[in-house]
């Protein structure tokens, strides 16, 4: 067996300037920074699921969010620990998505969440639909950032450095397709 350099990651800077730019810049996971410089460096907003209505006037932007597990109700310092391929990631963060819209697709989520018959938001059946991952609205939150436009490649390159970091997608993003 060989080994193999690690290839060198693009900087936080560079794809905050690409993303900025509106430069789709076909990156490779092994080309992500990690998870950990996403989570730090990026500009998150954190909200409580079941924290109320996300209101057009302040959340009507375009961007990308988060749906994170928590390990305790309502309370945003204690994400929970999910064992990945390549590690533990610490940030519980179970989905990345993307919205024209972040009110209208957060409000989507925390109803998906709150009220077990609608069914607005995939990554809430999905999380209902595996047993163990028992998360009722008190232990769910959101993370976003406003992105203006190109969110889905900012998405793409989101699920890209999770995949570089940990080995593998957010346990409810597995349709994720390169």
């Amino acid at each position: 067996m060989t080994d193999r350099a690690q290839p060198k990651s693009i900087s936080i800077y560079d794809l905050v300037e690409g993303w900025n730019k509106g430069n789709s810049m076909f990156l490779r996971s092994c080309d992500m920074p990690s998870w950990d410089i996403i989570r730090i460096f990026l500009p998150w907003e954190h909200h409580p699921l079941g924290g109320g209505y996300f209101n057009a006037k302040d959340h009507g932007s375009s961007g990308v969010y988060l749906l994170i597990g928590l390990d305790a109700d309502n309370d945003l310092s204690k994400p929970s620990t999910f064992n990945r391929i390549c590690g533990q990631d610490t940030s519980g963060t179970l989905y990345i998505g993307e919205a024209s819209d972040l009110a209208r697709r957060l409000n989507q989520l925390r109803r998906s969440a709150a009220l077990r018959t609608e069914r607005s938001h995939r990554a809430i059946e999905s999380l209902q639909s595996i047993w163990r991952l028992n998360y009722p609205i008190a232990r769910l939150a959101v993370a976003f950032i406003r992105t203006g436009n190109n969110t889905r490649w900012i998405e793409r390159d989101l699920i890209l450095a999770y995949i570089n970091t940990f080995g593998d997608t957010p346990p409810l993003n597995y349709r994720f397709s390169l």
